[in-house]
């Protein structure tokens, strides 16, 4: 590593002490992450954030005294920069919530280690991971409004560019797989922006979400 490249801080949250042993010894083997704390429930999460600010928030659903949604809607009230990266076993039922609250990605606990090392820079560098069983059935329930003859505001290459925004892929991923120019990709990215009303790619996602588009 670069000594020179600052480390992503990151808060760990969870009720279960296990998952944060194990949540804090898999990031501790990537040398350019460092947990700065762990706290057990959204409110621990909200006092630490204040003094810590944290770079990268990795924040489990369902806890006692405030659940993650909440702890996220004003976490991004008070910390518009923070990122937070939800964790949990529920199903995708939630995915919406979470998104709508703010919540830059969301993967499940089961999820391979490297990959929640991953989503932590991703999510840093302004991407929006999502489990990929989770994005199919996003993606699902986007193809069943468009048979439906529901009217999108977003055209189709478009839909195609946002899908690989909710994986996570960057510039150049997209533009591989889609067969298109990096320019073309930013064209794109930029024209979801403007018709969405954001400027970054987790809220693109989040508001697609929100606008019924792709959930």
């Amino acid at each position: 590593m670069n000594e020179t490249i600052t480390k992503i801080k990151v808060l760990l949250v969870d009720d279960h002490t296990v998952v944060l042993e194990g949540l804090r010894r898999i990031l501790g083997l990537d040398p350019d992450i460092e947990v700065v704390s762990v706290a057990r429930n959204g409110s621990e999460a909200i006092s630490m954030a204040t003094s810590l600010l944290p770079d990268v928030i990795v924040m489990d659903l369902k806890m006692p005294v405030m659940d993650g949604v909440s702890a996220t809607r004003e976490l991004k009230a008070r910390f518009s920069n923070v990122r937070i990266l939800m964790l949990t076993m529920c199903g995708d039922d939630l995915v919406e919530k979470a998104m709508e609250a703010g919540a830059s990605g969301y993967l499940q606990k089961d999820s391979a280690p490297k990959e929640i090392a991953n989503a932590v820079h991703q999510v840093f560098q302004g991407l929006c991971p999502i489990s990929p069983s989770l994005t199919r059935n996003l993606m699902t329930e986007l193809a069943g409004l468009r048979q439906k003859g529901q009217s999108l505001i977003l055209s189709s290459r478009e839909i195609e560019v946002l899908k690989l925004i909710a994986e996570g892929k960057n510039t150049s991923e997209i533009g591989e797989q889609l067969y298109i120019s990096l320019s073309t990709v930013k064209r794109e990215v930029g024209q979801i922006f403007d018709k969405l009303g954001v400027n970054d790619r987790p809220h693109a996602v989040s508001e697609a979400i929100r606008q019924k588009l792709i959930s």
